[in-house]
């Protein structure tokens, strides 16, 4: 399928092929606004017409992504900035901070207005990103589904998952944000989890996948799974998990595998955790932000259960506990003081 004409193919990086290179026009197309739901669906169909296709769309958005919102404002003010920075972090993986600022540092006055799109406020509605995901949840929304009949997804709130490609041999998925928990039955073909800077491959398992910006946690719940970032690799079994970032890997290590499930009987599991995080994971789960204006009380530790569809309760207990103070906002907003 041909693309339309965007008027910034003389400002695409040099040294991609022609299916590198449509897809950096599409993704330029996608970020700056404006495309119809049917352009989307073209955009969708482009990159799934192959294997090549959907890993050179998959390529190009990891590293649009990683520049930034800094970026993507200087992409449609400057584009020509922009591509000079694209190009220069496919060519090395690695971009010291201070090149990236020297590069983009025309786009940086845009970076404001288009931070609420790439990142908006308080999670308050989705990012690009995750809007042109194949399958996302709401907040507090929970979605099981089946693909070819062999994997199961089971999408936890706010999460936003991709198919790059699907093939009788393999299955090739990205989670963008969220959780979510990946059963694969059938050990004939593959399935691959793209989330952040790593992959999971796996032939039969049963594994748990969280993605909070660049920051992932995989546990391995049943069978065998392989997380593979750059170089390293890391072989996971049964009660096993590793979590990395854009700069690392862990160790392996143990967990608790009712406490990483929890989610899935729409439970929480808070044992001797910062008032700071128990908040932070509750507003996963709500439409309706709290937020904790008071860092004594966020480094106190709470212990508590709390089912995924009364998380108000957390709001009492932190109040009649710690003696906070709650004060709602309009829009639901509750401040804690």
């Amino acid at each position: 399928m041909a693309i339309q004409a965007t008027g910034s193919d003389e400002l695409a990086p040099e040294g991609l092929d022609p299916i590198q290179r449509d897809a950096y026009e599409w993704i330029v197309r996608f970020m700056r606004g404006g495309m119809s739901s049917a352009e989307i669906e073209s955009m969708r169909a482009w990159y799934r017409q192959s294997p090549a296709h959907a890993k050179a769309y998959a390529d190009v958005r990891r590293v649009w992504n990683a520049l930034g919102p800094v970026a993507r404002a200087s992409m449609r003010d400057n584009p020509d900035a922009a591509s000079k920075v694209y190009s220069e972090k496919s060519a090395r993986p690695v971009v010291s901070a201070r090149l990236g600022r020297r590069a983009l540092i025309g786009g940086a006055l845009a970076a404001s207005a288009a931070y609420a799109l790439a990142k908006p406020p308080l999670d308050l509605w989705p990012s690009y990103s995750e809007m042109m995901a194949d399958y996302r949840t709401g907040a507090g929304e929970r979605r099981i589904l089946t693909l070819a009949d062999t994997v199961t997804l089971d999408l936890n709130t706010r999460t936003s998952v991709t198919v790059l490609s699907q093939t009788a041999e393999m299955i090739q998925l990205e989670l963008l944000a969220g959780e979510a928990a990946f059963s694969k039955s059938d050990p004939s073909s593959a399935l691959t989890v793209v989330a952040g800077s790593a992959r999971m491959v796996a032939m039969r398992t049963n594994f748990n996948l969280r993605c909070d910006g660049s920051r992932v946690s995989v546990a391995c719940l049943d069978g065998d799974l392989l997380v593979q970032r750059g170089s390293a690799k890391a072989q996971l079994r049964p009660r096993e998990e590793v979590i990395y970032d854009d700069r690392a890997i862990s160790d392996v290590r143990g967990f608790d595998p009712d406490r990483v499930s929890a989610w899935q009987q729409g439970k929480l599991i808070f044992d001797g955790t910062p008032v700071a995080q128990v908040i932070a994971e509750i507003n996963r789960y709500r439409p309706n932000r709290i937020i904790l204006m008071n860092d004594q009380i966020g480094r106190r530790l709470l212990t508590a259960r709390v089912a995924t569809a009364e998380t108000d309760k957390i709001v009492v207990q932190i109040v009649h506990i710690f003696g906070a103070n709650a004060r709602t906002l309009p829009g639901g907003i509750v401040v804690l003081t």
